[in-house]
């Protein structure tokens, strides 16, 4: 399950709750956010769990900001929506290129459409809180 698509490079989410979800890895020059789909990402029916969907939605951060997982790159979540279209199986590649909508003095808007290998399986808009100017 390493198999990572060529551009993608691990990120440090920092520890805790992060280092449980496991690795997260972002393509810059497209914002995408990726991960694999592993057997602690799943549900009773074997497919990636909502909650850990959500997890992986909130880390749109990641993608426009430097430093994620450290003081210099927190960015604490306002608000987070998730619409889910369909099943993330286990050992699917899960990608979401982040569009930065706007920011202002203190938030950051974005959104994504999330995939698994290729399919449409989520869709998330997020408000951040920032400190930092976005890259």
């Amino acid at each position: 399950m390493d198999d990572i698509p060529e551009g993608f490079e691990l990120i440090d989410m920092g520890p805790g709750f992060m280092a449980a979800f496991g690795p997260v890895y972002l393509q810059r020059a497209t914002r995408t956010l990726g991960f694999r789909v592993a057997a602690h990402h799943l549900n009773p029916v074997d497919v990636c769990n909502g909650g850990a969907m959500a997890t992986f939605a909130d880390l749109q951060i990641a993608a426009v900001i430097d430093g994620p997982g450290t003081a210099r790159g927190h960015a604490p979540t306002v608000t987070l929506s998730v619409d889910y279209l369909g099943p993330a199986p286990h050992g699917a590649w899960v990608q979401a290129p982040v569009q930065l909508v706007k920011q202002t003095k203190t938030l950051i808007f974005t959104q994504a459409l999330i995939s698994a290998n290729g399919r449409p399986v989520a869709r998330a808009n997020a408000i951040y809180r920032h400190y930092l100017a976005p890259r």
